[in-house]
Parts: C-alpha cells; sequence; structure tokens
C-alpha cells in the first residue's frame, strides 16, 4: 500500500451507496419516460437509451443485487459506464459528488459462491461515516447475457482525474445551464446533483435564496447562482435541476435550469474574464468554450467555499421532521423604545452597517449577527432535561461535547418556555473550545443591516437587553425594521463569568 489518493464518484441506487473510478464513469443523463426494447433479456436489463446516437445498455443494479427494482422516483437519472473499450449504464437515484480515497483506505471484500460479485472493495466517506461499495465494472459487464456497447470515442473525452492522474493539462468539469446563461465548475468541488428540484418556503427566503431543498432529512438552503453573480435570475420553469455544494458548516444547493453533461477539457480552453464589465472580486474564475461551441462561465469553486454568507446559509441546515417546514408567525414588533438614527445620551452612536443578522422570535423580535452563530439545530429529542427553575433547560451531546441548553426568552427576563417541536438551538463558541446552546421558540429570517448602534460603555445586564441593549437596523432605509441586537457572544461571556 502507497496510500496515493484517487477519486471516486458516488452515487447512491435503491438501497446501498456506490462508487465507480472517475475514469469509468462517462457522464451522468436523466432517465428517459421509457427505454427502447432490446432482443434480449438478462437480469437487470431495462433496455437501452440513445445516446448521442450511440446506443447504450441500461441495468437496474439494485435488481442485479436482488433489491426491488427501482421505479421512476427512485431511479432517477443514469450513470453511464466506460470499462475498456465498453459502455454501458446504470440507473441510479441520485449522484453524491466525488469522494478522494487512498488506497489504504479501500478494504477488499471477497465475495463467496458461484454467483459474480458487483463490488470489489467497499470503503468510508470520511464526510459522514456512510459505507460505499466500490463496484466491479469489468464484472458487471462480464454478467451473462448482459449487453455493452463498444466504445468507439476517443479515452481523452472520458472524464479524467486531473492532476491526480498526473495530466495538469486538463481539468475535469460539470457543465450547467442557468435560463440563457452557461455555468460550469470544476467536478472536485461538487458533493451531489439533485435531477429534479422541488424548493419549499423557508424563512430563509430572500433575495438570494430561493427557499430549502429536503435532502437527507435536512432542509438545505437553495441559493440561485446568477442573483448571486449579479447577473439576473435563473428562470423557474418547474423543471429546476440543483447542484449540491458543501461548504465547511453543512449543505448549500444551486438552483440550475439543466445539469447538461460532465467534460474533460485542457486547461488553455479556459480563459480569463474579459477585462471590463465583470467583477473581478466575486466567484467566477473565467471563461471555457466547449468543442461543441457553447460557452460557460467558470465558478471559483474555491472561492465559493470560502465565502462567509454562503457558510453561514449552509449552517442553517435544519433536520425535517417528517412534514414541511411551518413558516413561524411575525412577532411583535420593538415599541419599547424604537426612535430614529441618533446619537445617544448613554454614549451610543449610529454607524452605518451593512452584514448578515439571524432574526429570531423571543417574545418579541430579535437579531444577532450571523457570524457569532457556529450551527443551528432543531431541539435536540434526547437531551437531559433539567428543571433548574431558570434559564438552563438541559444538557445534551453534540460533537462530543457537552452542550447547555439555555432559554434565550428567560435569560432576556421574557419569560416563557419554549416548545421544543418548534424551538431551534444556536450553538456559539465558548472559550476554550467548548459550545453554548441558546434556545429560540422560532427563526424568522437572515436579512441585511441598514446601521447598528454602538454598544454603550458599560454591557446592560442580559435581562435588561431587550430594553436597553444597542439596536440594530434590518431591511432597507425606507422599510426597515429597528431590533435589538443581542450579543450571544457576549452572553456567553457572561455566563461563564456568573
Amino acid at each position: 500500500m502507497t496510500g496515493v489518493e484517487a477519486l471516486y464518484g458516488v452515487f447512491h441506487t435503491g438501497r446501498v451507496r456506490v462508487a465507480l473510478p472517475l475514469d469509468e464513469l462517462r457522464e451522468v443523463i436523466m432517465r428517459p419516460p421509457e427505454f427502447s426494447p432490446l432482443p434480449v433479456t438478462a437480469d437487470g436489463l431495462l433496455g437501452a437509451v440513445n445516446l448521442r446516437h450511440v446506443v447504450i445498455p441500461v441495468l437496474d443494479l439494485c435488481q442485479l443485487a436482488g433489491y426491488p427494482q427501482l421505479d421512476a422516483e427512485t431511479g432517477r437519472v443514469i450513470v453511464i459506464v466506460a470499462v475498456g473499450d465498453q459502455m454501458f449504464g446504470l440507473l441510479a437515484a441520485e449522484i453524491e459528488g466525488v469522494a478522494k480515497i487512498t488506497d489504504e483506505a479501500l478494504l477488499e471484500t471477497p465475495v463467496a459462491g458461484e454467483r459474480p460479485a458487483l463490488f470489489s472493495h467497499t470503503f468510508e466517506r470520511l464526510e459522514d461515516g456512510a459505507v460505499v461499495s466500490l463496484l466491479d465494472a469489468a464484472a458487471i459487464s462480464k454478467l451473462p447475457g448482459v449487453p455493452v456497447v463498444r466504445d468507439s470515442s476517443p479515452r481523452g473525452s472520458v472524464i479524467g482525474l486531473g492532476e491526480i492522474n498526473g495530466d495538469s493539462s486538463r481539468r475535469t468539469v460539470l457543465l450547467l445551464r442557468c435560463g440563457p446563461i452557461g455555468l460550469c465548475i470544476d467536478v472536485g468541488h461538487v458533493h451531489s446533483v439533485i435531477p429534479q428540484l422541488t424548493l419549499h418556503p423557508s424563512p430563509l427566503d430572500g433575495a438570494t435564496c430561493r427557499g430549502v431543498v429536503h435532502l437527507h432529512d435536512k432542509a438545505v438552503p437553495a441559493v440561485d447562482p446568477l442573483m448571486m453573480l449579479g447577473l439576473g435570475t435563473v428562470p423557474d420553469d418547474g423543471n429546476l435541476r440543483g447542484l449540491v455544494l458543501a461548504m465547511p458548516r453543512g449543505l448549500v444547493v444551486l438552483t440550475v435550469s439543466d445539469i447538461a453533461d460532465i467534460a474533460s477539457v485542457p486547461v488553455t480552453d479556459v480563459l480569463p474574464l474579459p477585462p471590463v464589465g465583470m467583477r473581478k472580486d466575486g466567484f467566477l474564475t473565467g471563461v471555457l468554450r466547449t468543442g461543441s461551441g457553447d460557452q460557460h462561465l467558470l465558478l471559483d469553486g474555491a472561492a465559493l467555499r470560502a465565502d462567509a454568507e454562503l457558510d453561514a446559509l449552509g449552517s442553517l441546515g435544519v433536520a425535517v421532521p417528517g412534514k414541511e417546514p411551518v413558516a413561524t408567525p411575525a412577532s411583535a414588533s420593538v415599541t419599547a423604545r424604537t426612535g430614529t438614527e441618533r446619537d445617544d445620551t448613554e454614549g451610543r452612536r449610529v454607524v452605518p452597517s451593512v452584514r448578515k443578522f439571524l432574526t429570531y422570535n423571543v417574545g418579541m423580535e430579535a437579531a444577532t449577527p450571523l457570524g457569532q452563530i457556529t450551527e443551528i439545530l432543531p431541539y435536540p429529542q434526547h437531551a437531559i432535561v433539567l428543571d433548574s427553575g431558570g434559564a438552563l433547560l438541559g444538557i445534551f451531546t453534540h460533537r462530543k461535547l457537552s452542550v447547555p441548553l439555555l432559554s434565550l426568552p428567560v435569560l432576556l427576563g421574557v419569560g416563557g418556555s419554549p416548545d421544543p417541536a418548534t424551538a431551534r438551538v444556536l450553538l456559539v463558541d465558548a472559550p476554550g473550545g467548548e459550545l453554548v446552546g441558546f434556545v429560540v421558540p422560532s427563526l424568522h429570517a437572515i436579512e441585511d443591516s441598514v446601521w447598528e448602534e454602538s454598544a454603550p460603555k458599560e454591557p446592560a445586564e442580559p435581562g435588561a437587553l431587550l430594553q436597553r441593549g444597542p439596536l440594530v437596523k434590518i431591511g432597507t432605509e425606507a422599510q426597515g425594521r429597528l431590533l435589538p441586537n443581542i450579543d450571544l457572544s457576549e452572553l456567553v461571556m457572561a455566563e461563564l463569568v456568573g
């Protein structure tokens, strides 16, 4: 074993998660309404598809493995496999992305008996501990009665591994269509794709966020990439696709009109952006012209992953408890001491500010800078309940840490116990690597600030923050709302000292 890394395309079919070496995964296409029949029968053979005048047999891997056959809902895409000079298709539910695995992490998995094994190795996906079986494409192509088609295309068109394969002259990109605009992104930055996108309303909805997508039992924020790039909006014709990106703290879905192809292209085919008319500090890094003449703007995957706003959105994915997320009603507005922008007798002053705030309900609407919040979770089902008579509701474990659950309404002097069924836990980092969980009854949205009051010289007690703490104007200059600006990091320090 040498510890050499290789890339594997991971996809989901039925109850199993499988992978192929990326150089055997030619492309991914949508399942047609029906398959063309072939004059042969074999276990798992569904028929054929006509892909650019090449007739490709398609197999149901679930049937081959003895599981129930995939239907139109669970088998939505076809993975085109190229092994040696042969090609065939495998029906799959969805593509889950690309995994970088060392040869030491591949566990050889012999299968006893006369029936040929469909896979040769297994490995653990590091991000989530999922078990992935590495398919033996050559063995599948040799199953009795299974037809394959001769691959007459040049090998350069097969998905390559770029620098990991030692060929630094090429890069592998996923080609996307957003209405009239073509985009592309290096496959190494893609977590997975969603062939048919269903958007659900969410308190996160805004100019860029189009709602949430239910993915792996999570409500994942969906972002319009054209809005993000300042290039308009992706038209919603009811057939949107999804490109899933893995951010440092969660997942984000980019909504696109079509996921057209996977292509291996010469590095020299990517041209720099024009010197005028394009933002140089954004998420675009060049222009690609494919062999067919189509032109695509190249997304900078590293810049997307490094963006604080997208990462913050990714961290807000919450579990879907078997039903649609319910939008919470607007809470009472702050009326006790809202006024116009001003300098204050307490030594405060108004500072123009445009940054992201999370707004939420604590008996009235309040806001906290989004950067203070490490993660947002539903109320944990298996928390240890503590009837302390104060703000401490309980303790739960998360990421190998014991985390206190503090009722933010009680800390702020509002009182009342949040309903665990709808409450959310805002996790905030504490010195020393600990976490503190603040429980709020419900979330509202992520919004931009217009201005903020500077904090007073002497911080207010937690119970007086709603009345005497600094304000932030949320929304727009003309139609903004004045909300209490709750500094959760300061609350953490106050609790530690207390």
